[in-house]
């Protein structure tokens, strides 16, 4: 009640005709709340059913955290061959949201691994520069022939998570490091491969 009759106080003062009561009418506040209320609830209802959605696939076994099933463009994928055991160093160093991949590998053969092609050749060392090669990019993936006692950089974009594929069957063992800047952390593992595919984290 007061909202309405204060404007008819003010236009009595200034002797003006009754007329501007127009714009505080109460159907439009009710619609907006309406359509507001409506809005909130639609997204919340589309907020529970994405989470249950990704909780659910996120239980299965061998499937990724929910937060890389949250961010799936940061997910990425590693193929590994080999002939032989072999010992796969990895490291990680990142800083915000670069980064830097350092691969290595103990075995007496030249080792086969497929990574993103969107990881940038950095540098080589412990091999001549033209001792590691790559095929041509398929399906987003370049295959690099690492050879005995090279180490290979590339430049990267920080993964959230990294699935890694061992078909050989040849068990792999993976040290893995991850040096975290913003962070001052430095995180190791190691993870032995006998087959399939597996979560490095």
């Amino acid at each position: 009640m007061r909202v309405h009759r204060a404007p008819q106080k003010k236009k009595r003062a200034a002797a003006t005709p009754v007329a501007p009561a127009p714009a505080l009418t109460a159907a439009p506040v009710q619609e907006s709340g309406r359509q507001g209320f409506t809005l909130q609830a639609a997204a919340a209802v589309a907020a529970i059913v994405a989470v249950v959605t990704l909780s659910q696939g996120a239980l299965k076994e061998g499937a990724p955290s929910l937060t890389a099933q949250l961010i799936p463009g940061e997910r990425i994928e590693i193929g590994l061959e080999h002939t032989k055991p072999v010992t796969l160093s990895l490291s990680f160093t990142t800083n915000g949201s670069k980064g830097i991949a350092d691969i290595r590998h103990d075995a007496l053969e030249t080792v086969h691994v497929s990574l993103p092609s969107s990881w940038a050749k950095r540098e080589v060392g412990g091999v001549p520069l033209a001792a590691v090669t790559a095929d041509p990019p398929a399906l987003d993936f370049t295959r690099w022939s690492v050879p005995t006692g090279a180490v290979v950089s590339f430049d990267v974009t920080p993964p959230e998570t990294i699935l890694l594929h061992n078909p050989s069957g040849i068990p792999a063992e993976v040290k893995l490091t991850r040096v975290d800047l913003t962070k001052n952390s430095v995180e190791r593992d190691i993870i032995l491969v006998q087959d399939g595919s597996t979560l490095l984290w």
